[in-house]
């Protein structure tokens, strides 16, 4: 179940964003989830606990346990002493190893508070499906953040970004929509590859640029007119069909929701 206390920071992030509320978050989970590894769940090989982890990509027979568990793996499996048979080549080597080897999951390190489905989380608080995730406060849906907060399905999102919606590779990215590696950037929708940049809408490959769309210089004046008219379309299209296109869409034609 998702905290009244991220359900409230979502709330908050689409008022900046879209001017509204568009509704609750689990709404849109499935959407902010497209394009991003979310993290997996398995059960404990100790305990048959379930165990939340990072990626599905480990070996097939792999073995696992939670972090709260490892006292009890290191006084019952991971300093027991090798028969000296197991040493006697490298196969057999190999094999005792093997027997030895599990992923850990369920990290969560440091002062972290109110964190629900998350692996490897460091001094974060409010945190929802999210993995490798660092000295970060109110997320959902995006793995690999750190210093940043209120964030909802963006991915590598780099420190002082704070306010984004589907955003990828990030640093100082600032209320900001749809953005692919905007770096110091803020008030941006549908963007690409920015740089020093503000108040800018479907626009690419820009440096030291404002009230830009479509890679078209605006007054201030003309832009924040058609901004509000594109932003009621967005919105409106959300509320309704639940999830908009995304740039990765228009890049990623194979339909491969990793890309």
């Amino acid at each position: 179940m998702i905290s009244k206390e991220i359900q409230r920071a979502w709330r908050n992030t689409c008022k900046i964003l879209l001017n509204e509320e568009i509704g609750d978050l689990e709404e849109y989970e499935e959407w902010l989830l497209n394009y991003i590894n979310p993290v997996s769940f398995k059960k404990s090989a100790i305990s048959g606990k379930e165990v939340i982890v990072s990626s599905e990509k480990a070996c097939r027979d792999a073995k696992y346990l939670g972090h709260a568990e490892m006292e009890q793996y290191l006084k019952t499996i991971g300093t027991k002493k090798f028969d000296i048979d197991d040493l006697k080549d490298i196969d057999s080597a190999v094999t005792a190893l093997q027997e030895r080897a599990y992923y850990i999951g369920n990290v969560v390190l440091g002062n972290s508070i109110n964190v629900e489905t998350v692996n490897r989380c460091i001094n974060s608080s409010f945190i929802y499906k999210t993995q490798d995730v660092y000295d970060c406060k109110f997320v959902a849906c995006s793995p690999v953040l750190r210093f940043a907060e209120y964030i909802f399905g963006g991915n590598a999102i780099g420190e002082a970004s704070r306010y984004n919606i589907k955003t990828f590779e990030t640093y100082k990215n600032v209320r900001c929509m749809e953005t692919i590696r905007n770096y110091v950037a803020s008030d941006c929708y549908f963007t690409g590859s920015l740089e020093s940049c503000g108040n800018c809408m479907f626009s690419f490959n820009q440096r030291n640029k404002n009230y830009m769309i479509g890679n078209h210089q605006f007054s201030q004046e003309e832009y924040l007119k058609l901004k509000g008219k594109l932003i009621d379309d967005i919105r409106e299209t959300l509320k309704a069909k639940k999830r908009i296109p995304s740039l990765l869409d228009i890049i990623n034609t194979n339909g491969d929701a990793n890309g």
